[in-house]
């Protein structure tokens, strides 16, 4: 049975950080009640029917000791209305308050504002139950957070696909601060608008921060059989790899993360059969219908040329028009098959003075025009030749005209890691990435790693691998969990 142990204080005076505040209480609580696991609380408060309430916020003051950010939020009175939380004239609201530390007490501020302009700050205690993590609540600290390290982010969501309360949110402490409630393991989610996005079977589904979820849509009537590998920002809504029958791992829709309307299809057979068909060269000993041929992993919008870029692990990295969906260019190791055909070398960027090409890479991104990836370093596992194999596997990130890639970052741990499959590599602000090595070893465990603008480490985590494979953290995300605004 979970267990809540709660006090609650009033803060009054007239003037607080140059804001008014309520002279005299009017707001007292009513009452907390657990949520659907230990990280999430539901805080109930009365409030005197004239007060005309705006807006509401709170905020877990970080554990004895700790440098991260406080997990905050800021519900407008309308949000609270439209979810339930808040009925006029009935006398209390109710604020969720989630990002709790599990298994102690959370001192949590809960901030009302009014019509005119006053507020009043309540600190409640609320001690949550425990959360049995396994590996996520007792990783290895190789290097705990560097003290004043200047890291970006505070928040990292590792993409768990082993477990069924996926995905996993930790702190820059190694603190779990919350986990996902579809009850289904998928190594697809993705932060967008406040919300987090998992598949289910064919569907897709959104989970809110307190717990709540829905199913947006599902797509087994244009024949999905599968999502794979992971969701990402698109232009217009959410990318997804999805699977048909008889098509695995070649296809790319986007998807309204609203409606769930199919927005965009890209489906990687027939644009890469047309464009060698185009320049000359037969596609039936490259495009393979039925097989792995094609293994995409990630995609990336490019706004400066409205461009999608897309991982072929198997491949390269290609780039298309966005609505055209013309080829624009291709980068990837010239000692693989693709490299075989002049149709296909027409679209290769030249490489840059000391710039190695991506091979078998993950988790492309764009930031600020550049392209960055986990380059993991293992060849091709489907077509012939299989291209080259490195003993290492290391973030880069590409400056990009369209003729020339040319590698202006790239990071070797030390004692390097090689970690030939899944994996990422990301940036919160500049020069603050956060990289996870998710087979390292290989095989041997899931190292997260953050890097701050120093270059120095932040922090770095090692987890067990749950199930031998990619389970324990396919991807990891920096993400912010400060400040949030629910409207």
């Amino acid at each position: 049975m979970k267990k809540l142990v709660l006090t609650l204080s009033a803060a009054l005076s007239l003037i607080v950080a140059g804001e008014i505040v309520a002279s005299h209480p009017v707001i007292t609580l009513d009452g907390v009640k657990p949520g659907s696991t230990p990280f999430i609380s539901f805080v109930t408060l009365r409030l005197r029917s004239t007060s005309d309430l705006t807006m509401v916020s709170f905020s877990i003051k970080p554990k004895q000791g700790s440098q991260t950010r406080p997990i905050s939020a800021t519900y407008s009175s309308a949000y609270l209305q439209r979810t339930g939380y808040y009925r006029p004239g009935s006398g209390k609201f109710t604020v969720p308050v989630f990002g709790l530390y599990q298994g102690r007490q959370n001192t949590v501020t809960v901030t009302s504002t009014f019509a005119d302009a006053t507020t009043q700050a309540n600190r409640v205690n609320i001690t949550a139950a425990a959360y049995d993590g396994g590996t996520f609540t007792s990783p290895t600290i190789v290097q705990p957070r560097l003290h004043n390290t200047t890291l970006s982010y505070d928040f990292a969501l590792l993409k768990a696909y082993a477990v069924d309360d996926t995905p996993v949110i930790i702190d820059s402490d190694s603190e779990v601060r919350w986990v996902g409630s579809a009850g289904r393991g998928g190594q697809q989610s993705l932060l967008y608008n406040n919300g987090i996005y998992v598949p289910s079977g064919t569907s897709i589904v959104r989970l809110e921060f307190d717990g709540r979820k829905r199913t947006i849509a599902d797509y087994s009537s244009i024949g999905v059989t599968d999502f794979h590998h992971n969701f990402d920002y698109g232009r217009d809504g959410i990318l997804t790899e999805v699977d048909y029958v008889g098509e695995p791992e070649a296809t790319v829709i986007e998807v309204d993360a609203n409606t769930g309307a199919v927005l965009h299809t890209w489906n990687m057979q027939p644009i890469i059969s047309n464009a060698m068909i185009a320049g000359g060269d037969d596609p039936a000993d490259f495009v393979l219908p039925g097989q792995d041929w094609f293994h995409n992993n990630a995609c990336a919008y490019r706004p400066s040329d409205d461009s999608l870029v897309i991982s072929s692990r198997e491949n390269f990295v290609i780039t298309l028009d966005y609505d055209t969906q013309a080829i624009k260019w291709i980068l990837g190791d010239p000692t693989k098959h693709w490299h075989d055909f002049s149709s296909l070398r027409a679209f290769s960027l030249t490489l840059g003075a000391d710039t190695l090409p991506p091979i078998g890479q993950h988790a492309v991104s764009i930031v600020k025009d550049q392209l960055l990836l986990m380059d993991d370093g293992q060849q091709s596992t489907i077509e012939m030749p299989l291209g080259t194999e490195r003993t290492y596997s290391a973030p880069r990130k590409y400056s990009l005209t369209s003729t020339t890639a040319t590698e202006i970052f790239h990071y070797y741990i030390d004692p390097s890691i090689f970690t030939p499959f899944c994996s990422s590599a990301y940036e919160d602000t500049t020069d603050n990435y956060l990289f996870d090595y998710t087979i390292a070893g290989p095989f041997i465990s899931d190292d997260v790693v953050a890097l701050d603008a120093t270059g120095s480490i932040a922090f770095y985590y090692r987890y067990a691998l749950i199930d031998g494979a990619c389970g324990t953290a396919f991807y990891a995300d920096p993400i912010h969990l400060e400040n949030l605004l629910f409207q």
